[in-house]
């Protein structure tokens, strides 16, 4: 697995679902940490980088939007926007590379105006790239170890000082006609929030319990995350003027990792050399709401398969007919869906068949983000988070050439990182 590291320089905003009007001095408040806010982030500081280095401007390749436009203005925004890359294209043949690894719509549409326009009704989650990002994790500067979300069948007993215990389907007790309750030998429980290391995600997936990470601040505190949330106090400014607007106060949360922590980011990257990439990505980053900026440095890949001792584990789980899927990033299943899809699952693992046991996906989340090309808002999409647990039997083995992360992007679905384990 390919990584980079990213150290911010200041706050970050990851700003959540609620709508947010200044006028109305709404809170700007915190959201999730996504995969896509981070693939977003490297596929415009490519972009950016190329224009800078070639002398284009990028807002030559970015629809020009009217503030009360009509169907008839965007169809010319668009013929325009149509005419001005080809003649870029024509210009420099590099610009075809830029365009497939970052996913440009206009080049993955085929400069066709009528399914850009049925796009801009319903945009996708993301377009078709060389570059993914699969998982986002904290880590330390120093040792560069991600830590993963605590998964959801990983609580705590209802007291001070609790065990910690994880849950197992009780396939006694069922929760509906298909599917069965997770449950502890404790009466009261709570969820367990916070990080475990991969070193105890191996343990977690070879069905132990793992430790919760605690992290300790001054004068002794403990904390089970890295980061602290602080809220500021703005106020809004005309876009043209840049003046303040009158009453338009508001306040937003803000994200500060501790010192000396930053991100680990799993990426890759098709048919192109690692080296010129990481030629566009050295220095200086901009992430997440107001694009604060963060150093971003390449390090040492990762052999996940043998960090994880999958061969053994796949051995394991093989001989038990059962797995439990943990979602170690927030993933998309289609419109409202809770559950992955059996028919991809199943292709992508080998087996014959697949059921469903019980299932413990937890609050779900909301991602939307912007179309720098086609210059708009996309859609909120209701996501399952990081952390959610399934539970499996099936019939058939796991095929021996599977890797790690388990990763299914294809149309109406979006699972970027996944690991299958023993319960």
């Amino acid at each position: 697995m390919k990584r980079l590291f990213i150290e911010p320089l200041d706050v970050l905003m990851f700003k959540s679902e609620r709508p947010f009007i200044a006028r109305e001095s709404h809170v700007a408040e915190l959201g999730i940490i996504s995969p896509l806010t981070f693939e977003g982030a490297l596929k415009s500081k490519i972009f950016l980088e190329f224009c800078s280095r070639k002398n284009y401007s990028a807002s030559d390749f970015q629809r020009r939007r009217k503030r009360d436009e009509t169907k008839e203005d965007i169809r010319r925004s668009l013929e325009k926007l149509i005419d001005t890359v080809k003649e870029k294209m024509e210009e420099n043949e590099e610009i075809i590379e830029l365009f497939e690894l970052v996913g440009y719509p206009i080049r993955t549409h085929e400069y066709n105006i009528n399914k850009l326009l049925e796009v801009m009704k319903n945009p996708p989650l993301s377009y078709p790239s060389k570059l993914r990002v699969l998982g986002v994790f904290f880590a330390e500067k120093e040792k560069k170890i991600e830590h993963f979300p605590v998964p959801n069948d990983i609580v705590k007993e209802d007291k001070s000082g609790g065990e910690i215990v994880k849950l197992k389907p009780s396939e006694k007790i069922k929760l509906n006609s298909n599917l069965f309750v997770a449950l502890s030998n404790y009466s009261k429980i709570t969820p367990m929030k916070g990080l475990i290391e991969i070193d105890e995600l191996r343990k977690y997936l070879h069905g132990n319990t793992p430790k919760v990470k605690k992290i300790k601040l001054e004068k002794n505190v403990i904390t089970f995350n890295p980061y602290l949330i602080e809220t500021r106090v703005g106020i809004q400014l005309e876009r043209k003027t840049k003046q303040t607007v009158k009453g338009a106060l508001y306040t937003a949360e803000f994200l500060r990792l501790l010192e000396n922590w930053g991100f680990v980011i799993w990426y890759e990257v098709e048919e192109i050399k690692d080296e010129e990439i990481y030629e566009y990505l050295k220095g200086i980053i901009r992430i997440g709401g107001e694009g604060r900026g963060a150093y971003i440095e390449r390090i040492e890949d990762i052999d996940l398969n043998e960090k994880l001792d999958l061969p053994e584990l796949t051995k394991e789980i093989n001989k038990k007919g059962k797995f439990k899927l943990y979602l170690a990033a927030p993933s998309y299943f289609g419109d409202n869906a809770w559950k992955p899809p059996e028919k991809e699952l199943k292709d992508k693992l080998g087996i014959n068949s697949l059921e469903l046991v019980a299932a413990l996906p937890g609050k779900p989340v909301y991602i939307g983000g912007y179309d720098f090309a086609l210059n708009m808002e996309k859609p909120l999409r209701r996501l399952v988070n990081a952390g959610a647990v399934y539970y499996y039997r099936f019939e058939g083995e796991i095929k021996e050439d599977l890797t790690l992360p388990i990763k299914i992007i294809k149309e109406n679905v979006d699972i970027r990182c996944a690991f299958i384990g023993r319960w």
